[in-house]
């Protein structure tokens, strides 16, 4: 699996911005990893998607990215990072002023602004469990691509 796995980090495959529509080049079933980079370059998260549904056609692999690329904090982790991290240090910075989904607003236009992914999807039925395996893999630098900043196994 190394050398599919390199293709997440391979400068020769495309890096792909965070949309909630552009999202039809992922495939329409199975399961997602992917690997998300901080200004084309730092890897910074590796995640799953698609990973719900009995067999591998109920599975959605576009859902995930689409969930992050809107940049809404409540029930999505990545987004929670994504502000905790880079959004609210630089607010803190400004004169802030509270407006109702402002924080949100922010964080989808520094996720769509910044950020990139590479992805495999991988349709077979038990792609639910493979993508775990190597989310954890990846997580703890099994593969020697170093650990993510925001979700890896930091010893």
């Amino acid at each position: 699996m190394k050398s599919t796995l390199d293709l997440l980090f391979s400068p020769q495959v495309e890096l792909r911005q965070f949309s909630t529509t552009d999202i039809n080049h992922i495939a329409e079933y199975g399961s997602i990893l992917y690997a998300v980079f901080l200004d084309r370059t730092e890897f910074i998260y590796v995640g799953i998607g698609g990973t719900m549904g009995k067999t591998v056609e109920d599975r959605n692999p576009r859902s995930r990215i689409k969930q992050h690329a809107q940049g809404w904090r409540s029930g999505d982790q990545f987004c929670i990072y994504i502000q905790d991290f880079y959004v609210i240090p630089e607010l803190l910075k400004t004169d802030y002023k509270a407006k109702k989904g402002y924080l949100d607003q922010l964080t989808r236009d520094f996720i769509q602004a910044r950020l990139t992914y590479r992805y495999l999807v991988i349709q077979t039925e038990d792609s639910n469990k493979i993508v775990r395996q190597l989310e954890r893999d990846l997580q703890s630098n099994k593969y020697g691509h170093g650990v993510p900043t925001l979700n890896g196994n930091h010893k």
